[in-house]
């Protein structure tokens, strides 16, 4: 029985430090995809603006994947649904699922989950995820922060003095519309990798377990220094996607995760294993045993095309939505600003799209799919 246990906790460990890892797209991959939105950007003005912050717009697109995620136990509860969205426990497919997230919190809180036959759904926002719902909101926010420019009327910095000057109401408001157009960049990220789509997550359920931080951390190591171009050079030749003529962000962000969710069967058919993953349940506990594959070298070789597409996408979506933000705000004048404040740990931000009940959070809570 000691052994039994022992081994158990082995398993868990072993399940636990390597799903802990698993950032969609990685570190290089949200920053990849952020920068070589900038080079997307349609409106002049505003890639001049962005085009001497592609770094800055790259650190803000990991923030919620690294700084959130050193926070306390409450606010990454918060957090860690907004990486995710899965409707499969709905019965409804991605591209009809309605997008108001209170009716459909009304109508499906309590019911039974229909991939985990026995288990109800106890908060929908936690269970299912809100990434749509998330990029939504920073959306707004930054257009709320660069409307005051014009709207307010307020002053560009006029000396060097005011150009460093972090209270200057001007300085605070594009600094602000920085802050949320990059920190939305990482949830329109994790909309195009296809494990943040679905409900099998990890792969357990197809004998892939594994595959999600294989997929889209290990492999994407292995790009040459090319990838940013590569990614340009394809979300170019993307643009006729159907997510582009979608009119709002919530009903952008569905088309593509619709899209994502169509290509798990793609990665799963490329990627080299070598054993089959293993689940099973003892004495209440499921114990999970990777696949073993090739390494992510060769891996990556399989699925480099599709990464790139992929990245394609949320760069193309991202640059658009950048472009949207700028036209609703009024298109202010961001030539003046020179500040020199970075945005290195942005406060956390609390999902406003949602009242959360006072249950407690579910047990079976996807965590993995939320790193």
């Amino acid at each position: 029985m000691k052994t039994f246990f022992a081994s158990v906790l082995f398993f868990f460990g072993v399940t636990f430090s390597l799903t802990q890892q698993a950032f969609a797209w990685g570190g290089r991959g949200h920053d990849t995809i952020c920068q070589s939105a900038v080079q997307l950007v349609q409106d002049k003005n505003l890639k001049a603006f962005l085009l001497y912050r592609p770094h800055v717009l790259g650190h803000l697109c990991n923030v919620p994947d690294v700084y959130w995620k050193s926070m306390t136990s409450d606010l990454t509860k918060e957090g860690n649904p907004t990486h995710y969205i899965s409707s499969e426990m709905l019965g409804v497919s991605l591209q009809y699922l309605p997008l108001d997230l209170a009716a459909l919190t009304a109508k499906y809180n309590g019911t039974e989950s229909k991939t985990k036959p026995g288990v109800k759904i106890v908060n929908l926002p936690y269970d299912m995820g809100t990434s749509w719902w998330r990029a939504n909101q920073l959306f707004h926010m930054a257009v709320k922060s660069a409307s005051k420019i014009k709207a307010q009327s307020l002053p560009a910095p006029t000396n060097s003095k005011e150009q460093q000057d972090s209270n200057l109401p001007y300085n605070q408001a594009v600094y602000d519309m920085m802050v949320y157009m990059g920190v939305m960049g990482h949830f329109v990220g994790d909309n195009s990798q296809p494990f943040h789509n679905n409900d099998d997550h990890d792969g357990y359920a197809a004998g892939h377990g594994g595959i999600h931080a294989y997929y889209e951390e290990q492999t994407v190591a292995f790009f040459e220094a090319d990838l940013s171009a590569r990614i340009v050079a394809k979300a170019n030749t993307l643009k006729r996607s159907p997510f582009m003529f979608e009119k709002t962000p919530l009903e952008q962000m569905r088309s593509l995760s619709q899209i994502a969710f169509d290509e798990v069967g793609a990665v799963l058919r490329l990627d080299p294993i070598l054993t089959p993953s293993t689940l099973k349940e003892e004495h209440g506990m499921k114990i999970r045993t990777p696949a073993t594959r090739k390494p992510a070298e060769i891996g990556q070789k399989s699925f480099a095309p599709l990464i790139v597409t992929q990245m394609g996408r949320s760069a193309l979506l991202l640059a658009k939505l950048w472009d949207d933000i700028y036209a609703q705000a009024g298109k202010p004048n961001l030539a003046p600003y020179r500040s020199y404040r970075y945005p290195l740990t942005p406060d956390f931000i609390m999902p406003d799209y949602y009242t959360i009940a006072a249950v407690p959070t579910p047990i079976d809570l996807p965590a993995t799919v939320a790193q």
